[in-house]
């Protein structure tokens, strides 16, 4: 004896397979965000500990730092050769540090902040702040 297919299932189905065709590239698509979101955020981090390394050595066979225009300017050009569009850069040349011996060591800070887009999702934009802070090679 033959049975009549049931016509609900077949729709039933469908509908369950495009809910988890839905749920599997929103997952997908959260992925790439959260990686290209990373990958500027890591961008961030590495312009300015380079920008604190230049700002604490001095130039070759002197005690001369670069300004903090200078350093601004060799962040800024990391950043624009990595596609980190729209950054500010602010940079601190003479921010104390904690007293070691009776000495008060001056520190060089830079922080990055670079503006994220979202690509698939409609969230906005979120600003990705990054910054390092090394110390003086010319300090006592």
């Amino acid at each position: 004896m033959r049975r009549k297919p049931q016509c609900g299932q077949k729709g039933g189905t469908l509908l369950e397979g495009a809910i988890t065709l839905l749920l599997f590239f929103m997952l997908i698509f959260g992925v790439l965000e959260f990686g290209r979101a990373y990958n500027l955020y890591q961008v961030a981090t590495n312009a300015a500990r380079e920008g604190a390394r230049l700002s604490v050595a001095p130039f070759p066979g002197t005690n001369t730092l670069p300004t903090d225009a200078e350093v601004a300017a060799q962040v800024q050009k990391f950043l624009d050769s990595a596609g980190a569009r729209g950054a500010t850069v602010v940079v601190s040349q003479t921010a104390a540090g904690p007293e070691v011996n009776n000495v008060t060591p001056v520190y060089t800070q830079v922080d990055v902040t670079v503006p994220y887009r979202f690509l698939f999702f409609g969230f906005g934009t979120v600003n990705l702040g990054a910054h390092a802070r090394m110390r003086n090679e010319n300090s006592p």
